[in-house]
């Protein structure tokens, strides 16, 4: 899976082929250097002149008297241009790297080598006759500056759709929502989404604001130990009244899905409330953190993430309606596998003046503090670029 590398904010594949292959350069740079840096063996110093070993006197066997000693005389001091020479010479310098490492690293080169290899057969083994030189992601590497994670280093994803949207082609329009524009042409729809914490919504009004579209809360994961599946008390009720004023309708499922298999039983879940109903826009698969307290969903990563989408989304889709995953810019960007999800649509939660999204999304949630006639306090907005009909 792709990662975002927090000291380099670089976004990658991650092929472990290609790790290694950096590594054993580096490895084999580090290895270059330090052999350019071990010193030249220097002549020895000159030896000092040996010093004369001095004996006993020896006495003559019956001899009463001792022998006089001998006089031995004191080694002569050296001329002077053999002192300057031995004080000139310097000592022999200590190998600025020890033998040890240099052992370690020709042996971690040789052991990195080898998993190389191994990944080389596997991956070969995996692709049969392709070439397992050739990377999977293939995408180019662009640089996107976002205003929250910074200059950021993308390896994209090849056959993922690209957003060609400009902040210069989004308009307000005179009801105070935003509006797209291509070719002097709007081709946005406004809408708002909706669960039973809104109370006394009022739809013809919401309609007569210039609101086109709701999506409505179908139903939810408790996201304790428990994780048992609810459903909202008002979805029935608001998809009836919704329909009436002549307001599009789609749906949301919010999910605390731990695995595949929990994914399946949401979408289940949503599908058995639905009851057939007919809808307008998709039905989102709507994965969210708990960040103020502890959630079943706490350990889930990104491919397994993945992994929960697909289930849920393909559920839906083979029963006859649409999917759409909610997602933030953080987990379109990091967590989803793009080589995975590069097909399926996405609803886009981000509160700025405009995405940095690289990839196409479909619905941009822009604001969580809207205010629309007919609906008490808050509400969030959203612009859809699809027409879903």
């Amino acid at each position: 899976m792709a990662y975002l590398d927090d000291n380099k904010n670089t976004y990658t594949s991650g092929d472990p082929l290609d790790d290694l292959d950096r590594e054993l350069a580096e490895l084999r740079k580090t290895l270059g250097e330090l052999e350019a840096d071990q010193p030249v063996p220097e002549d020895k110093p000159a030896q000092e002149p040996p010093v004369p070993e001095e004996k006993s006197p020896e006495i003559p066997e019956g001899s009463a008297e001792p022998v006089e000693e001998p006089v031995i005389e004191e080694p002569s001091e050296e001329p002077e241009e053999v002192q300057t020479q031995m004080r000139a010479t310097p000592k022999k310098q200590k190998s600025k790297t020890p033998l040890i490492v240099v052992l370690v690293i020709l042996t971690t080169v040789l052991l990195l080598g080898i998993a190389f290899g191994v990944l080389r057969i596997l991956r070969s083994a995996n692709q049969g006759d392709t070439d397992s030189t050739t990377p999977t992601s293939g995408g180019e590497v662009v640089t996107i500056n976002d205003s929250v994670m910074g200059d950021i280093e993308l390896q994209t994803v090849e056959g993922a759709e690209i957003s060609t949207r400009t902040e210069e082609n989004l308009k307000t329009d005179e009801n105070g929502f935003y509006a797209y524009y291509e070719n002097g042409e709007k081709i946005s729809h406004i809408g708002i989404d909706l669960s039973s914490y809104q109370t006394g919504v009022d739809f013809e009004a919401v309609k007569n604001s210039g609101v086109e579209f709701v999506i409505l809360r179908i139903g939810g994961r408790f996201y304790g130990d428990d994780g048992t599946c609810y459903a909202d008390e008002a979805f029935d009720d608001y998809y009836q009244q919704a329909k009436a004023a002549g307001l599009k309708v789609g749906a949301y499922f919010f999910s605390q899905a731990a695995s595949p298999e929990d994914a399946v039983e949401e979408a289940k879940f949503t599908l058995d409330k639905l009851n057939g109903k007919a809808l307008d826009y998709p039905v989102a698969f709507d994965w969210e953190n708990i960040p103020d307290d502890e959630a079943r969903t706490d350990n889930v990563t990104g491919d397994q993430l993945t992994d929960i989408a697909e289930a849920f989304c393909d559920t839906i889709e083979n029963a006859g309606y649409k999917s759409i995953i909610y997602a933030n810019t953080h987990q379109m960007f990091i967590l989803y596998d793009f080589e995975t999800m590069k097909d399926y649509d996405f609803w886009l939660a981000d509160y700025r003046s405009f995405p940095t999204m690289y990839y196409n999304y479909d619905i941009w949630q822009y604001s969580t503090d809207g205010t629309v006639n007919g609906v008490e306090g808050n509400v969030d907005l959203n612009i859809s670029f699809t027409n879903f009909e």
